[in-house]
């Protein structure tokens, strides 16, 4: 059986925190999508900070170090002399050591996105055939839909609709 509610937008994702703040204090259960991981929608929602940071920064570091390997090393492998620049000249450098730094980064986030989501993590669902609003902070209250449009209303969705 489908999820029955109320789904509820939201302009201002602050708004949307307070009002998952106020759904939960009165016991309902509150799933939110949104065009990005608005940090007070996450902490109102009780959801721990994502671990894909403790993989994505140890990526990038490695990405840092082997850009200055491969530029630093082909420059001694390959000793060219041009217009009397020392052979191991770092301002050139950077654009590659940039490059692969934010190329090896995305690769690890991605790889870890990719076994995080085979190995068990799900992403929040709503209702099918229920459109959401990419600009803006919906709400699903599970429950009762005319309870939880009323729940909607009182913490001050521009826009509430029943569900199921």
């Amino acid at each position: 059986m489908p999820d029955r509610g109320a789904l509820g937008t939201f302009a201002e994702p602050a708004d949307a925190a307070r009002a998952v703040l106020r759904l939960r204090e009165r016991g309902h259960s509150v799933r939110a999508s949104m065009p990005a991981p608005f940090p007070a929608v996450v902490a109102a929602l009780g959801r721990p900070r994502s671990p894909l940071q403790w993989v994505t920064f140890p990526g990038a570091l490695v990405g840092l170090l082997g850009g200055i390997a491969l530029t630093a090393g082909t420059s001694l492998s390959w000793r060219l002399v041009t217009g009397g620049k020392p052979i191991v000249s770092w301002p050139p450098f950077v654009i590659v050591i940039f490059e692969l730094t934010v190329l090896i980064g995305s690769l690890a986030n991605l790889a870890a996105v990719a076994v995080g989501t085979f190995v068990g993590g799900r992403a929040a669902s709503f209702p099918a055939g229920v459109p959401v609003d990419p600009a803006r902070v919906a709400l699903f209250v599970v429950g009762d839909p005319a309870a939880a449009e009323q729940a909607l209303r009182d913490a001050g969705a521009e826009e509430v609709r029943r569900v199921g």
